[in-house]
């Protein structure tokens, strides 16, 4: 809780000088690396540099949050289609072992249309390019 607490303080202090961000950035990474050794995240799997978990329970738990995230609310070509190749991306960065061949998005797509039919009414997102394809020409 102590290293939860002491994120919180870095990340709401802003500081005029890039020596002072510099440390601040770096506390911040510490902490971090601390809550994920308290939650028994192997050092292995922490980035040093953020102090970020790049471990493979870490990945699952993204994975499902950016599928069930589109399952409920589907996907626009200016919001989640974007959003989620940035996250991917991060992730084939840091974890290419873990990305490579794991598309997320025909998962994310079965879980909206399969959530749209249970509520037995159409698609109310206008921008989703699930139920609404952008017209090719």
């Amino acid at each position: 809780m102590h290293a939860t607490l002491l994120l919180m303080h870095y990340a709401r202090s802003p500081m005029d000088c890039p020596v002072c961000e510099a440390d601040r950035l770096t506390s911040m990474a510490d902490a971090r690396a601390g809550i994920g050794i308290a939650a028994g995240v192997a050092i292995d799997d922490i980035d040093p540099a953020s102090g970020y978990d790049y471990s493979r329970r870490s990945y699952a738990r993204v994975r499902a949050s950016w599928i069930d995230l589109i399952r409920q609310h589907g996907a626009a070509e200016f919001h989640e289609i974007p959003d989620i190749e940035e996250v991917r991306a991060a992730w084939a960065e840091k974890r290419p072992e873990f990305v490579e061949g794991d598309d997320w998005m025909p998962e994310a797509v079965a879980a909206h249309r399969e959530f749209i039919d249970s509520l037995g009414v159409p698609c109310r997102r206008s921008t989703c390019v699930i139920h609404y394809p952008t017209p090719t020409f």
